[in-house]
C-alpha cells in the first residue's frame, strides 16, 4: 500500500480575491507531518503552491489516477474556495475571478465536481479530501452519504472509503 499526498496551497490572486498568506505555509507545515516518519509516514507528498486552474486539475487528476486499489490518496487544498451562482463549490486558482455582476467566471476555478469526478475514477478505495476553504462544507453536496448514526472509528479508519474534512460548513465564510 503507498501513501500519496497531493497539497496545494494558493496564497497569491491576480484580482478580486484577497491574498491569504497563510495557504502557503498550512501546505508546508502539513508536509511537514505527511512525511514524518512517526506521523504521516508518506510515500510521497507533491506540493503546489499558487499554481494554475489547469495545473491543478492536472495534479488533482494525475494523483488520483496513478493508483492502486489499497493505495491511500490524500488530497489537500488551502485558499478560497467559492460558490457560484447555484451554490456550486470552486477552488480559486491565483488567476480566478468574477464579472462585473460580482458572480464567479466559473472557467477560472477548479469545480470540486472535477476533483470528486477524479475519485470517483480512481482505482484507490482509500481516498481523503481536506479542504480548508470558505464553503468546503459543500464539497460534499452531491455525493451519496452512508450514515446510520454510528461511527466505529477502527472500521473507519481502517478499511476502504472517502473521509472528507472540511473547515466550514456549505454556508460559512
Amino acid at each position: 500500500m503507498a501513501k500519496t499526498a497531493l497539497q496545494i496551497g494558493v496564497s497569491n490572486y491576480q484580482r478580486d480575491l484577497s491574498p491569504l498568506p497563510a495557504a502557503i505555509q498550512d501546505v508546508r507545515e502539513l508536509k511537514r507531518v505527511l512525511e514524518h516518519p512517526e506521523m504521516g509516514n508518506f510515500d510521497e507528498v507533491a506540493t503546489f503552491t499558487d499554481i494554475s486552474t489547469q495545473a491543478i486539475r492536472e495534479a488533482a487528476e494525475r494523483v488520483f489516477s496513478q493508483r492502486k486499489k489499497d493505495d491511500l490518496v490524500l488530497f489537500f487544498f488551502s485558499g478560497h474556495g467559492i460558490k457560484d451562482e447555484y451554490g456550486k463549490l470552486y477552488l480559486a486558482a491565483p488567476e480566478t475571478y468574477k464579472d462585473s455582476r460580482g458572480e464567479l467566471v466559473r472557467s477560472s476555478a477548479v469545480a470540486t465536481s472535477f476533483i470528486q469526478d477524479s475519485m470517483s475514477r480512481s482505482r484507490s478505495k482509500r481516498q481523503i479530501v481536506i479542504l480548508d476553504c470558505c464553503f468546503s462544507g459543500a464539497f460534499g453536496d452531491n455525493l451519496a452519504a452512508k450514515d446510520d448514526g454510528v461511527v466505529d472509528i477502527e472500521s473507519e479508519l481502517g478499511g476502504e472509503g472517502r473521509a472528507i474534512l472540511t473547515s466550514s460548513t456549505s454556508s460559512q465564510y
